[in-house]
């Protein structure tokens, strides 16, 4: 995911050869689901939700990577639409300070955004009540 201007500040000198070596440690795919970086990838609907299909009609577990078998394409519930996997590096404990690698995980779009989602609806939360508390009282 891109880094946010406001805290690029907050990220080492080093980001793009700690980034490398996590990708590297990677082997080119998600460390959560196995899905393959760069590579289109079509996501399930139905009774295929939580799943994904490569091009070759292998589907595998959105969750863990487990294969699950083999479909035709046609055959296949999804979004109609096929999306290229980009790995993003997930900061565990969501400090972009802490680049230890036991705390990094390069993780695709979508594993990153679930294990976010918590953290973001929060920072959400606090966003949201801080404008109002900004607001004049006596106006």
């Amino acid at each position: 995911m891109p880094i946010k201007p406001e805290n690029k500040a907050r990220y080492p000198a080093n980001w793009k050869e700690i980034r490398a070596a996590i990708l590297a440690r990677a082997n080119g795919e998600c460390e959560k689901c196995k899905a393959p970086n760069g590579s289109p990838i079509a996501r399930g609907l139905g009774r295929f939700a939580d799943t994904y299909m490569i091009d070759s009609g292998d589907i595998y577990s959105a969750e863990d990577g487990e294969y699950l078998g083999r479909v035709r394409h046609y055959e296949y519930e999804c979004t109609d639409q096929w999306i290229m996997v980009v790995l993003t590096i997930a900061h565990l404990d969501h400090t972009p300070e802490n680049n230890d690698p036991a705390n990094l995980r390069a993780w695709c779009q979508r594993c990153h955004l679930r294990y976010d989602a918590e953290h973001h609806a929060k920072n959400s939360r606090e966003t949201r009540r801080a404008r109002k508390a900004i607001g004049d009282l006596f106006a």
